[in-house]
């Protein structure tokens, strides 16, 4: 189910070589950790079977269908912010390579 909310925000937390990404929209806010190493990022995301509990634990029941936009959502931002020479998507996370 995709939505035509355009207004979100993806920021990262710093602690040291690994933290967090935080997405947030107006009635909802999910985090993901990442670890930074060497010539990438790699931010984890529950997979398709787990998504609905994470997001039901989140207390973002809304965000059960919207796993992928959200994903793309992510890693667009990320993209925008990092300058990365690749994003790559798979069934549990986004990786980020410079």
């Amino acid at each position: 189910m995709a939505t035509p909310l355009t207004n979100y925000t993806v920021e990262m937390e710093h602690t040291g070589l690994s933290g967090w990404i935080s997405y947030r929209e107006s009635m909802l806010t999910l985090r993901f950790s990442y670890e930074r190493m060497l010539t990438s990022i790699y931010v984890f995301v529950p997979g398709n079977e787990q998504w609905p509990a994470y997001c039901r634990s989140a207390g973002a029941k809304i965000a059960t269908p919207r796993r992928t936009e959200i994903i793309q959502r992510i890693a667009t931002e990320l993209r925008n912010q990092q300058a990365p020479s690749m994003v790559q998507i798979n069934d549990f996370g986004i990786e980020v390579v410079f």
